[in-house]
């Protein structure tokens, strides 16, 4: 019996070799695979402490106003200290999307997309640059206020001609420093952004450019769900953190 599972091991051990070599870029999947599925259970772990303590100390939180705080209208640079518990994350009467960063390989950013502490989708957005190049850059780390552009803009305009059955105007985060329309849509690479935010379920790392597939379709269901909220005047907000905010959590 010992030989017989020694020889599977051997056989299983052989055949990852040979997968591995000749398709190294499985490796790099299987990572961030793994990255993705750790900070959801991280998440929901610091999501049970926070209701055993809420619980235990029998204290409400109190409400704030959707509107991001003076320090979250400053750029800061991705190598910052900012934690997740420096981020104005008070309670809301409303809907919470977190955005959490994760990786940044010069010319694409990928991260985990969350509403109300529950993993949503992927987001893929530009890199990061100290200095804004137009066109090129991610959006600062803060939190933002989700609501309609409602402007007759060519975009909507096409996006509606796209989408006629659900979508009306952009998703905008608004007072976003030092960038004007920026929106959540779908697309595929870092070509599509301009500094939005795109979403999607899948997300491809095995060649030689970061891309997402299946946008399309998460961001009507993001969308739809998202207009939902607005049209019954519920407060939507998002807040994104740089990839640093795996520190705060050691």
């Amino acid at each position: 019996m010992n030989r017989v599972l020694l020889l599977i091991l051997v056989a299983g051990a052989t055949f990852l070799i040979i997968l591995f070599a000749v398709k190294p870029e499985l490796i790099g999947d299987i990572w961030l695979w793994l990255v993705g599925l750790s900070g959801v259970i991280i998440k929901a772990f610091q999501s049970l402490i926070a209701y055993v303590k809420k619980m235990f100390s029998g204290n409400s939180e109190q409400t704030d106003d959707i509107e991001p705080s003076p320090e979250n209208n400053t750029v800061a640079p991705s190598n910052s200290n900012k934690s997740l518990t420096t981020v104005n994350e008070k309670a809301l009467d409303g809907i919470t999307l977190h955005l959490l960063r994760y990786s940044d390989d010069g010319e694409t950013t990928i991260g985990m997309l969350t509403i109300n502490n529950k993993f949503y989708c992927y987001t893929l957005e530009d890199t990061f640059h100290e200095e804004k190049i137009p066109k090129e850059t991610r959006i600062p780390a803060g939190t933002y206020k989700i609501d309609y552009l409602r402007e007759e803009t060519p975009s909507t305009k096409k996006m509606r001609k796209l989408y006629n059955e659900w979508f009306m105007y952009h998703l905008e985060l608004k007072n976003v420093p030092n960038f004007k329309y920026v929106y959540i849509h779908n697309g595929g690479t870092h070509n599509d952004t301009e500094g939005c935010i795109l979403v999607s379920d899948s997300l491809n790392v095995s060649s030689d450019k970061t891309f997402l597939s299946n946008s399309r379709e998460t961001f009507r269901r993001l969308y739809i769900y998202l207009s939902e909220q607005l049209n019954n005047s519920i407060p939507v907000r998002i807040i994104i953190h740089d990839e640093n905010w795996l520190n705060s959590l050691k």
